[in-house]
């Protein structure tokens, strides 16, 4: 009978990750895994960097290092001892509570299967019973939950959801900075990410049994490899045997040479299975602990707090749906050479190889587990289009439909192409790194400078380096400028605290080497870097995507070779939008580097350079002296 306690399904899966036992304080790291507060602190020792050991995510430590983690907010409260037993349906393997029982059939099914029970034909005439369990007082998740994250700046709840932010806020939100945002009521939002959430768990839970399926047929898989590598070893002596009469000591020779040969590939097969079988085991971990902290989201947390950390969460749980496991191995086959004559008797004696065709250990290569996009982006509807009457050299949108374009001197235009008042000199810029209606950050050579517009015009340098002169920068969201170097074949980062200019010194700069092979991707320098929700840096450059991790090691390579990619630009649902000056297209990434499709776009009749996207949620292309405006939203 299908019936456990509640209490004791639940505690198998409340193990940190690193010392695989309960939790001793736990904290939540920003892949939505969780480890103890112990564990973590070991890990990080003499780091300003924590590497996940599940998923290999990287998280940058706060200042106040571990302390400043957030703990996890969803640790229960030790509850009286429950006597109760929960029926769990008999009908399917999703773990779900029996609700009726078909007296027939004399199984307990949960409401999906129920229902299913009285459509089919051959079950309808069953009859069914309501399962009657008393539960005491108790709220759900939701109705807990449902007081929480309130507005930082306005002190109120969220009530309203904006969809060109994809953000949760305020009524004085909407009023204040969010005007000509379209929104709506929180609570449908919220519903249906919870829905898409729940779709997410349950091809989670597909996938954790598809990984033990797949350690079991990994398990198989290394048994029949000595069988195979035994029976091989087996016909060489065999075949050595037979060879004696005429050469006996070198087809010795050649015998004990072949079958070291295949106990080393054995030897290194088995290692390679065996490193697969962990590697299975440590994803199932990976995954349990995303799904339990998943669900506890999904019932327990705010719908604030929900929508704000949904994008990334989602982008997660869609990357580790899609991830698959797989290993192959060829098993060695002794390949038997001509009739022996002795000038050719290394030759007609045979030699151990690898097979032509490899067993295939884990999962296919086109997986079952997919989810859909957060807002998939299929076209580009045409707004606006006008002419500042110069070539532009970069474009850089801010609140609402306004955007800064840079030429001999940077312009703040709206979407309708009216010039607005702001205007300040260009100083030999290369690129917007950052702005505000009132501020704005360049690159221009070997300096990177704040340019304050007030009633007057202020320029102030931030960093100062020579070899910012052949890099192409980003800043992030903390204040840290990320910059290429391409003649150098390394990243630069810089922390930027308050004092300008920043001086440039072992704490506040470091030098990040990229591999040789690695570099040999980028061809030329960059037009523009820029880091998704996932916390991935992502460089278009030629006909070639590369997106590296937070610790600058190359994870994703997008390449087609008809392609120029150029400008680059996202948005609050982890959409990644680069440019193809070559074919003319806009091509869809997700957080993590990987491509999506193609988006059509409406009347583009010439190549697009750059490309941004502004709080309303249209996207500026810009090519020589044009701006064309379209809408996605």
């Amino acid at each position: 009978m299908a019936e456990c306690s509640n209490r004791g399904c639940e505690k198998d899966n409340i193990k940190c990750g690193i010392c695989l036992s309960d939790f001793t304080k736990p904290i939540l790291l920003s892949c939505f895994h969780t480890f103890c507060t112990p564990c973590v602190t070991k890990l990080t020792e003499g780091k300003d960097t924590l590497i996940c050991p599940l998923c290999r995510a990287v998280q940058v430590l706060p200042d106040k290092g571990v302390d400043g983690l957030i703990v996890y907010p969803y640790v229960k409260e030790t509850d009286n001892p429950d006597t109760n037993v929960m029926i769990l349906c008999q009908m399917c393997d999703n773990d779900r509570i029996g609700v009726s029982n078909c007296n027939d059939c004399n199984s307990k099914m949960c409401f999906e299967c129920s229902s299913y029970h009285l459509k089919h034909k051959i079950f309808k005439t069953h009859k069914t019973e309501k399962i009657e369990i008393e539960y005491p007082d108790t709220k759900s998740p939701e109705e807990t939950n449902c007081n929480g994250a309130t507005c930082e700046i306005h002190n109120k709840d969220f009530t309203l959801y904006c969809e060109p932010c994809n953000r949760a806020v305020c009524q004085d939100c909407i009023t204040q900075d969010h005007q000509l945002h379209k929104s709506e009521p929180i609570m449908f939002q919220s519903q249906r990410r919870r829905d898409l959430l729940r779709s997410a768990i349950g091809a989670i839970k597909s996938k954790i049994a598809g990984l033990d399926q797949e350690r079991e047929i990994s398990k198989f898989a290394e048994q029949n490899h000595y069988k195979l590598c035994k029976q091989w070893k087996e016909e060489i002596r065999t075949h050595a045997n037979r060879s004696k009469e005429t050469l006996c000591k070198i087809v010795d020779l050649l015998a004990d040479v072949n079958i070291n040969k295949t106990d080393e590939m054995q030897k290194e097969d088995i290692k390679s299975i065996n490193n697969f079988q962990d590697e299975l085991e440590t994803k199932k971990l990976s995954l349990l602990c995303l799904l339990r902290n998943t669900e506890e989201i999904v019932k327990r947390s705010c719908d604030g707090t929900l929508l704000n950390d949904y994008t990334f969460l989602y982008q997660t749980l869609s990357n580790a749906v899609t991830k698959d496991n797989q290993l192959k191995v060829f098993v060695p086959q002794f390949c038997f050479g001509n009739q022996l004559e002795h000038k050719y008797i290394e030759n007609c004696f045979g030699l151990v190889k690898r097979g032509e065709q490899p067993n295939i250990i884990g999962a296919s290569e086109s997986h079952v587990y997919s989810l859909p996009i957060i807002c998939d982006v299929t076209e580009f509807k045409k707004v606006h289009s006008f002419n500042v009457g110069k070539t532009i050299r970069s474009v850089f949108s801010i609140c609402e439909d306004n955007t800064w374009i840079l030429f001999s001197h940077i312009q703040l235009y709206t979407a309708k192409g009216s010039a607005v008042v702001h205007q300040c000199p260009g100083d030999n810029a290369e690129q917007i790194l950052r702005a505000t209606k009132n501020e704005i950050w360049v690159k221009s050579g070997e300096l990177i400078r704040k340019i304050t517009i007030e009633t007057t015009t202020k320029t102030e340098d931030i960093v100062h380096m020579p070899e910012l002169a052949n890099a192409t920068c980003t800043v992030l969201d903390d204040n840290r400028l990320i910059a290429y170097y391409y003649q150098g074949k390394c990243f630069y980062e810089v922390t930027i605290d308050g004092d300008w200019p920043v001086s440039i010194n072992e704490t506040t700069l470091k030098t990040i080497p990229v591999e040789e092979k690695n570099a040999a991707l980028i061809t030329g320098k960059p037009l523009k870097i820029t880091e998704t929700v996932s916390r991935h840096i992502i460089i278009p450059c030629g006909n070639k995507v590369i997106t590296f991790d937070r610790n600058f090691r190359v994870c994703n390579i997008h390449e087609n070779s008809d392609s120029s990619f150029r400008g680059i630009c996202g948005d609050p649902y982890g959409n990644i939008f680069i440019v193809d000056y070559n074919r003319k297209k806009i091509c869809l990434f997700n957080s993590y580097g990987e491509f999506l499709h193609d988006v059509s776009v409406q009347e583009i009749s010439s190549s697009p350079m750059d490309i941004t996207r502004d709080s309303l949620g249209n996207i500026w292309l810009a090519n020589g002296n044009y701006v064309h405006i379209f809408s996605y939203i």
